[in-house]
């Protein structure tokens, strides 16, 4: 393996690995000479057609990131990691007066404290020189009507990881921001017609042309696990979106 490879032999675990943004991580660490790429989702089948796409440094493992005792133990059996990118993603949108509460509070589950109880486990397990990736959303700072459970819950996170940056020092703890990125979670939401217009608006109004791809994400993710001395960013890949 050359040495040039950015993670030449390092360890990664991304959750959210088996597809989307995650996967384009996972590949592209891969391409950089990872070592280990350990993909934890929830679907034992599309587990185990992501790690066929990879290859044999790549491995699954099926974990609800909200169950948090089945987190802790997942993350003791791992051992030593070099980079963790928590990148397992979820919607739920909706004006707050119309919201059902029980749906908000499933995407904190999910979002939120999905992502701590990965950083309060797996952060113990990070080598020294590693770092960690958390995600957060344009929504955050960039409001849309019916985003609010989003917003709140972005701020969340991008405020947790300027903190944790502090407290798991010299572990590097930075945040991205995707903007509007075509993967497939889209398709939960709006039929192929919806997608097609509304690629077609982002397209329109985007300084860039285009929506965003998850290879451009996992680009700003590689750059975060690579440089030593960036820490307590917030990263924004949104094509210039206002």
């Amino acid at each position: 393996m050359a040495a040039s490879l950015r993670l030449n032999g390092q360890t990664v675990v991304v959750t959210g690995g088996t597809s989307g943004i995650g996967f384009a991580t996972a590949l592209m660490a891969i391409t950089e000479g990872a070592g280990e790429v350990i993909l934890i989702g929830r679907s034992e089948d599309r587990g185990a057609s992501a790690v066929k796409a990879l290859g044999d440094r790549a491995r699954s493992m099926m974990l609800d990131v909200t169950d948090e005792v089945a987190v802790a133990r997942a993350f003791s059996e791992l051992g030593p990691i070099d980079h963790l990118v928590t990148a397992a993603a979820g919607t739920y949108r909706g004006r707050v007066t119309e919201l059902e509460t029980e749906g908000a509070r499933a995407l904190f589950e999910s979002k939120f404290w999905g992502q701590h109880h990965c950083v309060k486990y797996g952060g113990p397990q990070v080598r020294p020189t590693g770092s960690i990736t958390l995600f957060s959303g344009w929504i955050s700072r960039k409001p849309m009507i019916g985003t609010g459970t989003l917003a709140a819950i972005d701020g969340a996170i991008e405020a947790l990881g300027r903190v944790l940056s502090l407290e798991l020092a010299p572990i590097r703890v930075n945040t991205v921001v995707p903007g509007m990125i075509d993967t497939p979670l889209w398709g939960a939401r709006l039929s192929p017609d919806q997608q097609r217009e509304h690629f077609a608006t982002i397209r329109r109004d985007l300084p860039v042309g285009r929506a965003g791809t998850a290879e451009d994400v996992a680009h700003a993710v590689m750059f975060l696990m690579t440089n030593g001395f960036t820490t307590g960013a917030v990263v924004d890949v949104d094509g210039g979106q206002c």
